[in-house]
């Protein structure tokens, strides 16, 4: 995955924001990599860029040889957002399998075993015939997850998926996307508010600041994640650095 040169903007209240400006972000395949950052830093701007869900004003996004906006077809990802966007109408069971539906009914019967083993894995088993309505915030969270992981994208792009969960819940699906990372050998961009989060789950952290969104440290991690001994002085130094670039409140 490439982001190079890109810059977005908006308008706001009639004048130009730039959200994105000249920002470059390489991702190799298998990488996991997080972005931290305060509100504006452009954090979401960039996922929705590497989706083709915007388009930048300049520069170019590219995923998995295949130019974002500018060749046919979708970007090969999978996009899990902060709400988990079931459909309201559809069972917990057909939920999971929409992607592989939306390719054909071939892929749905194809998957339909993932789906159960994952279902299972996730403690869903018993709710797959029930609604959204019925399941509490942290099931439908994990309905979601497991919606995306059935996508089978190589690439999946995660924006704050486990930010409104407890602590509890959260540790248990960070706990889940680390291994399933592992087995499935996914390129995964994700946006935290989260420093433990970041530093457990990932290969790299990339600060942001802005706006515009700019990257201020790109920080790689002991290969197999940092040991006891390393988290606390790398905490440390990552929430000393999102201190300076969290504007002061007026």
């Amino acid at each position: 995955m490439a982001v190079e040169r890109v810059s977005k903007r908006y308008i706001a209240g009639g004048a130009p924001l730039a959200a994105l400006e000249r920002l470059d972000l390489r991702v190799a395949p298998g990488e996991f990599v997080s972005l931290l950052g305060p509100s504006g830093a452009g954090k979401s701007t960039l996922l929705n860029l590497v989706a083709g869900l915007e388009t930048p004003e300049e520069g170019r996004v590219c995923v998995e040889g295949m130019e974002v906006g500018r060749s046919s077809g979708a970007p090969p990802i999978a996009y899990m957002q902060q709400k988990d966007l079931l459909l309201p109408w559809r069972t917990v069971w057909d939920n999971v399998l929409l992607g592989p539906e939306l390719r054909s009914g071939a892929e749905r019967e194809r998957l339909s075993p993932r789906a159960r083993s994952l279902l299972a894995e996730f403690g869903l088993e018993g709710f797959a015939a029930a609604w959204p309505a019925e399941l509490s915030g942290g099931m439908r969270q994990r309905a979601a997850l497991i919606r995306t992981l059935l996508c089978e994208q190589p690439v999946l792009l995660l924006d704050e998926p486990f930010g409104a969960l407890d602590a509890i819940t959260r540790g248990r699906l960070q706990r889940h996307l680390a291994r399933l990372w592992r087995e499935l050998n996914k390129t995964v961009l994700l946006v935290t508010h989260d420093v433990d989060e970041a530093l457990l789950l990932s290969t790299r952290v990339v600060l942001l600041g802005g706006p515009p969104g700019r990257i201020e440290e790109d920080l790689a991690l002991p290969p197999g994640g940092p040991s006891a001994a390393e988290l606390g002085p790398l905490r440390a130094h990552v929430l000393q650095r999102l201190d300076a670039l969290t504007p002061a409140a007026p």
